[in-house]
């Protein structure tokens, strides 16, 4: 490598040189030509300083210093008199000699100052030019596969890189992505990468044509990547643009695939609706007959064959709960769950479960509603479905024999709420480490509590269960409270 900087320094040498000569000869030759066309001082003062503003058109500052100086000791040699002497006899001659010497200069920084303006302006409109046709590549054609890396690609060869490419990160800064990758690519650049990525900053260093960039792609303060240009001769502002690019287009396609899981993910769930309804609505039907058929084996058997149409009837019962599970849960997915609260006091709420709830008809409820509980503020259909899911856990949980307690009283914690409780003597709930999937606590963790739970949360309360003194467990439901106003009183 150091070869090669020498050998690109020795040509540059050589190729300033070659200028600096035949800017001198170029002088030369204009002070050959005024002499041989017998021009006055004057004529050749002109022709000197045209010919001082061409060097400084086609070379550098330096060239063209040392070309005003060359120029205008020939016009003192050659045509101020006494001729072919540096000698000058008249003042005024000294003040032509030093205005020309002066003319030359200023000329020949004007004219450097405007080309290098110029050169600059150029490549700045190329800079523009290459970022909005970034632009476009990047904002156009992300929603194909490996349009991003094609346009990383395109962006450093506008910003005259002949190496790098495009890395994001994952989980961390050495968990890198290649989108994109031109060139070599040894093993420390993924110690740079990682650099740049950790500490937001752009790193730059000389390459063997122009300098090698990493530029971070920031996006809100979090780095996703970074933009490696090598060997580029690109400014750093040309640079930090198109990494501000990029990084947007990363954000665009991140975006994009965000969308996308998201729009399959409710294409799944309205899917997964329209099957409970269909599978809810298909099983309903046969279980209508089936009952339909038990009442009608009700009057025509009698003495032990009783007891086993009478299970069977249990048994039709709880899947037609399940059923109607599955149809609520259906409406919650399809969020056609709309809740309409009114003031619904607990003893109705608890009298419509023992009605509404065959499979406990024949079990002892115990009821306890303190005096100073207020009504809950609640859907009535919703309140209900969501105790008769706790009471029919709490039912399968019970032994036979054992009560199931249903309470309501004003909540201990906070007094905008009304606590409903339905409690059992079963064997209680099992830690979530001690064999969930036990029969016994296989009711807790079904069907009818999540349907409880999300009623609940869809009427602003909550559900909790606990285990309860001396055996079984509580299922607490936690319902804002419902509040009158209140009424001035009318003197008498």
């Amino acid at each position: 490598m150091l070869s090669v900087l020498r050998g690109n320094d020795a040509r540059r040498w050589t190729r300033n040189a070659a200028r600096f000569v035949l800017a001198q000869l170029f002088v030369g030759a204009v002070t050959w030509g005024a002499l041989r066309a017998g021009a006055n001082a004057t004529t050749a003062g002109f022709a000197f300083l045209i010919a001082i503003l061409g060097v400084a058109v086609s070379t550098n500052l330096a060239t063209s210093l040392i070309s005003s100086v060359t120029a205008t000791l020939c016009y003192n040699f050659f045509f101020f008199p006494p001729v072919g002497t540096f000698t000058i006899a008249e003042p005024a001659n000294w003040v032509a000699l030093i205005s020309f010497f002066i003319a030359s200069l200023v000329a020949a920084r004007l004219v450097l100052r405007a080309r290098t303006q110029a050169e600059d302006a150029e490549a700045r409109r190329r800079e523009v030019e290459a970022l909005y046709a970034l632009s476009i590549d990047l904002f156009t054609a992300t929603n194909r596969v490996g349009a991003l890396g094609e346009a990383a690609a395109r962006a450093l060869g506008n910003a005259g890189a002949t190496g790098g490419g495009l890395v994001l990160f994952g989980r961390g800064t050495y968990d890198q992505r290649v989108i994109s990758w031109i060139g070599p690519k040894e093993e420390e650049i993924e110690d740079l990468i990682a650099g740049v990525g950790r500490h937001n900053r752009p790193l730059e260093f000389p390459a063997v044509a122009g300098r090698d960039v990493y530029l971070p792609l920031d996006i809100g303060g979090n780095v996703v990547g970074v933009l490696a240009a090598r060997r580029t001769t690109a400014t750093l502002r040309a640079l930090e643009s198109a990494a501000t690019l990029v990084a947007l287009a990363v954000e665009r396609e991140r975006f994009l695939a965000e969308s996308a899981h998201m729009q399959a993910l409710e294409e799944g769930d309205a899917l997964k609706t329209s099957l409970l309804r269909a599978v809810s609505h298909d099983l309903a039907t046969p279980l209508t007959a089936v009952a339909l058929q038990i009442e009608r084996l009700r009057s025509l058997v009698g003495g032990p064959a009783m007891d086993v149409v009478d299970d069977i009837a249990e048994h039709t019962g709880r899947l037609r709960r399940r059923i109607e599970n599955l149809m609520a849960m259906a409406r919650l997915e399809a969020r056609n769950v709309l809740p309409r609260p009114e003031p619904t006091p607990a003893a109705d709420l608890f009298r419509y479960v023992r009605e509404h709830l065959p499979l406990v008809q024949n079990r002892e409820i115990d009821v306890r509603i303190d005096g100073d509980c207020p009504d809950a503020y609640v859907d009535p259909s919703l309140a209900l479905e969501i105790l008769a899911n706790l009471v029919e856990n709490a039912h399968q949980a019970s032994p036979l024999g054992t009560a199931i307690e249903l309470s309501a009283f004003r909540h201990p914690l906070d007094p905008e709420r009304v606590r409903l409780e339905v409690a059992d003597r079963g064997p209680g709930l099992r830690p979530e480490s001690d064999a969930p999937n036990e029969a016994s606590d296989t009711p807790r963790r079904g069907l009818g509590l999540e349907i409880a739970r999300s009623l609940a949360g869809a009427s602003g309360g909550q559900v909790t269960l606990a285990n309860r003194a001396g055996g079984g467990a509580i299922a607490r439901v936690d319902l804002p409270a419902a509040f009158l106003p209140a009424v001035d009183e009318v003197p008498a």
